[in-house]
Order: C-alpha cells, then structure tokens, then sequence
C-alpha cells in the first residue's frame, strides 16, 4: 500500500505542476496530446477523490502532501493557485477554465478544447465552464471594441448611455470571473482585468460602477467597491491617475459614500497643497509637482464641502490643523492652508 500511495503522490505532483502550468505562457508549446494527458490526469484524480473523501487518514495525507507541494510552487511561480483535495473533484473544469482563459494558448488547442467539451454531457461542469468562459471573452471583446470617451469631459458618468453599457460590460464580467475564484484570488482578477483597460479611460469605468446605486445589490456587487478601492488606492500611480482625471464633483462623490476614498483623497490634496509655492512675479500658489492650479484645488475643497455635515467638519478640521502646523498665519500669502479656509469661508 505505501508503494501505491508513494506513486499516487508522485502522480499527483505531475498534476498539481500541469494546473500551474496551464496558466502560463508554457502553454504556447503544448500540443493537442499534452492537452489529452492533462485532461485524463483531471478524470483520474476525480476518481481518487471520490474513492478517499471519506477516508480520513488517506486524505490527510494527501491534503499533507498538498499543502508542502503549494508550498513549493508558491515559492517559484508569482500567482500561484493553491489546489485543495477538494479541488481534485473539480480538476477538469480547473483546467479548462485556465486553459480557455490563457490568451498564450494556441488557435488550434483552442479549438480542440472547445470542441472537445462541446461534445461532451451538457450538464457536466466541463460544459458549463466552456458556456462561462465564453461568455466572458464575449463580454471582454466588446468592451475593448467600443470606443473610447473623451474622459475629462465627463462631468456625471451615470448620463453618459456609452459609459454606462461600457460600465455594465465590465461589471458582468468582473463579477462572473470572481464567482469562479478563490477568495485569495480574487484581488488578482480584478487587477488583471483591470490592467488590460486603457488609461485614463479605466478610471471612469470604476467610478461609474461605484457610483451606480446598483453596485449593492447582490453578495459579488458588494464586494466590488472593496476590489475596486484596494486597487486604485494602494498604488500611487494608480490613485493620482484617478484624481487627476475625473472631475471633482464626482469625486467628492466618492467621499461621501466611502470613507476609505475619502482618506486617501484627502491625503492627495494634502501633497498637492505642500507642493505648491508662491510665485513672486504673479503672486499665486503654483506647483512644480502636479498640474493643478490653487483654483482647481480650491475647487476640490469647495465641492467636498457640499457634503454631509460630517464630511464638512472632516475638512474643517484637518484644514485647521494644517494652518496650526504651518504658523497658524491669519494674513493671507503666508500659508496657503490660510488662503484656503479665507476662500472657503467666503463662499
């Protein structure tokens, strides 16, 4: 018995390693027969899933053995898919989901594979996971074949009807790839799709699904402004991407519904506002950092004071704060906290 469980193991690495690789660009060398073995490795471990889910010691051991092979690939391969015992069960449709959705994949495998689950039980999850990948490339597609919009013109997102069905595309999308993910996984698919969209033109789209009342309406939507938020906001690039882009009512907007954004926003015109200099020849506040004028960032204030009352007494008090720090100069010119309160008290 320790001879078989020791070949059982050996074989199981084999496959364990087939699944990364069906995610990589190692693909682009498969042919149609490593497809073949790949996929009759998939209908082997089924069985020795279902043959020893209720042994308990033999599945130990095999979840053991498991966890120190993830452990190894993990180490070597960057977004490394742990794979569970229970993934075993599943290993097929594992494997034709990373394979569909491996843009290294080769026309031919493609066609091979399509035809090969096409062919096979309608209901069985090899079928179901073709019909769901399909649907995807279809909805991606479409999203990248429409056109792109004249972003810093886009003053409410949720009027514009291309944004909008644009906006939608992406969402369906996001949301059938993530009901398919592991929950460690899931931060990565959103980055991955996210990444392939252009710039600045993957801003509004964010902004147009975080804006949509919509957005709270099922377990995956809920989860979506969280995905959406880490994204954009751990990565500088990305965040003053963001705010340099979409107009600043909307932005305030975002404020007001997240007070996660709202930090960070904040953080922003707080960098744009110690960046900025007086000009001795024109005498304003000009920076050499970002391309905003006092007025744009005066504005940015402005509209975040339209907000709840929270939100007033948030930027009141951190503007506040800034002044003390900066002198707490009554005189404008001095400090451009001071110029700041001064304009937005006169409004």
């Amino acid at each position: 018995m320790a001879g078989k469980m020791r070949s059982l193991l050996d074989n199981l690495d084999q496959f364990v390693e087939v699944l990364a690789l069906s995610r990589s660009d190692h693909v682009q060398d498969w042919d149609i027969l490593h497809v073949q073995r790949a996929f009759e490795w998939g209908t082997y471990f089924q069985h020795v899933h279902h043959r020893f889910m209720a042994n308990k010691p033999l599945r130990n051991t095999i979840e053991a053995h498991l966890g120190a092979k993830n452990q190894e690939l993990a180490r070597c391969m960057k977004n490394y898919h742990h794979v569970g015992f229970d993934h075993l069960d599943k290993g097929r449709s594992i494997l034709a989901v990373s394979l569909l959705q491996n843009n290294a994949l080769p026309d031919h495998l493609l066609k091979y594979i399509s035809e090969r689950i096409q062919n096979s039980d309608p209901t069985a999850g090899d079928s179901r996971c073709l019909t769901h990948v399909i649907s995807q490339k279809a909805a991606s597609e479409l999203l990248s074949s429409l056109p792109l919009l004249a972003s810093k013109e886009l003053l409410e997102p949720l009027d514009n009807p291309v944004l909008m069905t644009q906006a939608e595309l992406l969402q369906s999308s996001l949301e059938g790839r993530l009901r398919v993910s592991e929950d460690d996984q899931k931060a990565f698919v959103v980055s991955e799709i996210l990444g392939r969209i252009p710039k600045p033109h993957v801003y509004h789209l964010i902004v147009t699904i975080l804006l949509s009342k919509e957005v709270l309406d099922t377990e995956q939507k809920k989860l979506l402004p969280d995905l959406f938020l880490d994204w954009v906001l751990t990565n500088n690039d990305l965040s003053v991407g963001l705010f340099m882009n979409v107009r600043c009512p909307v932005l305030a907007k975002l404020s007001f519904m997240s007070s996660k954004f709202r930090n960070v926003y904040w953080d922003h015109l707080v960098k744009v506002g110690k960046s900025m200099e007086q000009e001795v020849t024109c005498g304003k506040w000009v920076s050499n950092h970002f391309k905003l004028s006092i007025n744009e960032l005066l504005d940015r204030y402005k509209h975040l004071m339209k907000g709840p009352e929270d939100v007033k007494d948030f930027v009141l008090t951190k503007l506040r704060t800034l002044k003390r720090q900066d002198g707490d100069y009554d005189v404008p010119g001095i400090s451009i906290w001071t110029d700041l309160l001064i304009e937005i008290h006169q409004t």
